[in-house]
């Protein structure tokens, strides 16, 4: 097989038809210009919107998450994306129909009913978050956003590129541990909090906390033993600095949309690596723990 590269990416448009929070949209093609040259498969255990997957488009990939509404909408939109379609039209953009199917049980619903709700609440609840109580029950508000559900061009590249690939209802360690030499992992967990609007703990019933960081650490250990090659985000604190400390780690300027405070939405993430990142990725010596800023 040869190397994963951008080059490969001949069916997708390169961007997703989610806005995920805390997604990687933005930063994509920053963070795949930092993928090592691998030859093998590509993983992506924490998918969320799937952006370096769409932005890479590599040949034999894995996709996996821990929140199985995520994954099913995933796996119908690549099935039957007209089906997907014609449900969200039929679904009006107001309050009251938001607050009905937000409270509905999916496991009264159909898989292709369950993607469509994916879509619809990621695209008109409060700034496309996904939050759940512990009783997994989506408890975002209405967000008032006055913009289509779906754009039909992107939609269907999305599900050609998915075609083939696998997704899958997983925690991060199987991924983790199925990786083998020569493939490449790229994980964006759930960040370590910053504080207010930046906690995304609240991802799944159980929630993501310190000791599923630690854990995190010790499975990436493991696989960078073996020969995989790991990349991964988090926030830029010194809690993840020290959980992560065993990895090299370089930082990339972003911004946190979800910040009600615009002064508020400069920040940095950090960039963990199993690989010495290739020479040119980083200005210069003086500026080694820095990226794109």
């Amino acid at each position: 097989m040869g190397l994963q590269t951008m080059s490969s990416n001949r069916l997708a448009e390169g961007r997703s038809f989610l806005k995920w929070a805390g997604g990687k949209t933005r930063y994509a093609d920053k963070l795949v210009a930092l993928a090592p040259a691998f030859e093998g498969r590509y993983f992506e255990p924490f998918m969320g919107s799937a952006a370096l997957f769409f932005e890479l488009g590599p040949s034999d990939a894995s996709l996996s998450d821990a929140n199985p509404e995520l994954v099913i909408c995933f796996q119908q939109v690549a099935h039957d994306p007209e089906k997907i379609m014609a449900l969200l039209d039929g679904m009006p953009n107001n309050r009251n129909f938001y607050n009905e199917l937000r409270a509905k049980s999916v496991e009264e619903m159909s898989d292709a009913d369950r993607a469509a709700r994916v879509i619809y609440l990621n695209k008109t609840g409060f700034r496309g978050l996904w939050r759940v109580n512990k009783k997994g029950q989506f408890n975002v508000p209405y967000g008032e956003y006055d913009r289509p559900y779906y754009n039909r061009k992107t939609l269907l590249a999305a599900s050609e590129a998915l075609r083939g690939v696998e997704i899958r209802h997983r925690d991060f360690t199987k991924a983790l541990e199925e990786a083998q030499a020569g493939d490449w992992v790229y994980l964006d967990p759930p960040y370590i909090p910053l504080g207010g609007w930046a906690d995304f703990k609240r991802y799944t019933p159980e929630q993501f906390g310190e000791e599923d960081q630690i854990r995190l650490a010790v499975a990436m250990s493991e696989a960078a033993e073996r020969g995989v090659f790991v990349t991964m985000t988090n926030s830029e604190t010194p809690l993840t600095r020290a959980i992560f400390k065993d990895f090299r780690v370089t930082r990339m300027a972003t911004r946190r949309d979800i910040n009600l405070k615009s002064e508020k939405r400069g920040s940095w993430d950090l960039v963990f690596t199993s690989y010495e990142i290739p020479k040119g990725q980083i200005a210069d010596e003086e500026e080694s723990l820095t990226l794109f800023d």
